[in-house]
């Protein structure tokens, strides 16, 4: 069987980086092709609510997606340039992807607690349970092409940052996205690596950044809209709460 594609979106002002990444892939035993990311020093913010730096990163996914549809793979891993693999990737990435629908699997843990499907599905010596509540970060996952299709549209705007619009609360909860997360998972940022860490540096350049705090600190809603939201906060969480109670459980991903 073919592995899916591994694609390391990587700035060309970040040798170290890519560096990095050929040390890990070639530990891992798989070659990457490298997407050349979109460096956020010649963006402009798409909304107030986002710096350049994120404004760039989801055109730097969205060129992934595109190359993913581009060819005639049905499947891809988008790895960012700061992860660790850990055990077994190589033979992960060959598993048998058209058995299960989806639209993104999460390899990748932050180690915050969130709400999974009781059931599971077996894969190597791992599990996939399907996603049901928020679990940001969006350094390493596979995607479809139906998926690939679906996050092309719902990010035409730039409107949020890239990993709230695939493994936000809202897309998940609303069923918009179908996300899995991959038990234990196989990803970790190098900042989050319990242990030797590579130490790598921020590539996330933000003159502005003062103006864009003040920004979003003026866009917050007041009055009604604050209410309101609050509310649909606060129905989110017991929602949640009763999930938590019947078909799901949360969990804690951690990482091997």
């Amino acid at each position: 069987m073919n592995s899916a594609p591994v694609y390391v979106l990587n700035l060309a002002r970040s040798p170290d980086r890519r560096a990095f990444m050929l040390g890990v892939c070639a530990r891992a035993g798989v070659v990457a092709e490298f997407v050349a990311a979109v460096d956020g020093r010649g963006c402009r913010s798409s909304v107030a609510a986002l710096s350049k730096a994120e404004t760039a990163l989801i055109l730097s996914h969205r060129k992934a997606w595109r190359k993913l549809l581009a060819g005639r793979d049905n499947f891809a891993v988008v790895l960012e340039d700061d992860v660790h693999v850990g055990e077994g990737f190589a033979a992960l990435i060959t598993s048998d992807w058209a058995g299960l629908a989806f639209d993104v699997i999460k390899l990748e843990t932050m180690f915050h607690r969130t709400l999974v499907s009781r059931g599971g599905v077996r894969l190597r010596d791992r599990v996939l349970h399907r996603l049901r509540s928020e679990h940001v970060g969006a350094a390493g996952y596979v995607i479809s092409r139906d998926g690939a299709r679906k996050l092309l549209q719902s990010t035409r705007r730039l409107d949020e940052p890239v990993d709230q619009t695939i493994f936000g609360g809202r897309a998940i909860r609303r069923g918009e996205i179908v996300a899995y997360q991959l038990v234990p998972a196989i990803v970790v940022q190098d900042n989050l690596r319990p242990g030797a860490r590579a130490g790598l540096a921020t590539t996330l350049h933000e003159p502005d950044r003062l103006a864009i705090a003040e920004a979003v600190r003026r866009a917050k809603p007041r009055g009604l809209a604050r209410l309101t939201r609050e509310a649909e906060r606060l129905a989110s969480q017991l929602a949640d709460a009763a999930r938590a109670r019947t078909t799901c459980r949360r969990l804690r991903p951690d990482w091997r």
